[in-house]
């Protein structure tokens, strides 16, 4: 008779128990794991990044993962914008929704849409970086900036923490071997040396394109690893 009336109990308050799974923690623990173990990266004034509040990030885009690399230097959750295309690759499209990611593509509506999330994530007191120079570097070196970032700063006042990533051109995640029969074979195992090298920030005052790529330029060679 117990019997019955403890197996009555558990019937009826097991459809309240909810069991659930945050995936987030595990999956930036696995890729910070992944990116540090691989590439082992040097990061240079990371303390440089705000602990809270609104911050924007921009960097120099090297390569596909330029995103776990700074990602894997950082002490809090970062939010990237991203390309479209990569952002609704099967696969990589479950990890971008798990980060928050923001995608934007080449029009008018989806740059508005973009800009949009990028003012409530500030507003929210997110951390988010994007790479103004829009796309990846053909020939390792640093591409002109675009205006997306003034006018975002302009929305939003808010400092912008410059980085710039080194050693990683002529990794298989770069453009450098972009058209060789064996593009995705390493052509160095072991000892490249990569550095993300974070510079102070800016206030919302300072920030225009031509003054932003400069600071990056400077960081890129600053430890003369380009």
């Amino acid at each position: 008779m117990r019997a019955i009336a403890v197996s009555a109990m558990t019937k009826r308050w097991l459809p309240a128990i909810k069991f659930s799974f945050d995936p987030k923690p595990l999956y930036r623990t696995l890729i910070h794991g992944l990116t540090r173990k691989i590439y082992r990266p040097r990061y240079i004034g990371f303390e440089n990044i705000p602990a809270t509040g609104p911050v924007v990030l921009i960097s120099n885009h090297v390569s596909y993962i330029d995103g776990p690399l700074i990602d894997a230097g950082c002490n809090r959750i970062v939010r990237y914008l991203i390309d479209e295309d990569i952002y609704n690759l099967p696969g990589v499209h479950y990890i971008m929704k798990l980060g928050r990611a923001i995608p934007i593509a080449p029009n008018r509506k989806s740059v508005e849409a973009a800009f949009d999330e990028i003012s409530a994530g500030l507003r929210a007191g997110d951390a988010i970086c994007i790479f103004p120079e829009g796309f990846l570097t053909f020939t390792g070196s640093l591409g002109r900036f675009r205006p997306g970032i003034e006018w975002i700063i302009r929305r939003d006042a808010v400092p912008v923490v410059p980085i710039a990533i080194c050693g990683m051109w002529g990794s298989v995640f770069s453009r450098k071997y972009m058209k060789a029969a064996l593009r995705w074979w390493p052509r160095q195992w072991r000892g490249r040396r990569v550095d993300v090298i974070c510079g102070a920030p800016i206030p919302p005052e300072k920030v225009n394109v031509n003054y932003l790529q400069e600071i990056v330029l400077r960081l890129k060679y600053s430890v003369g690893n380009a």
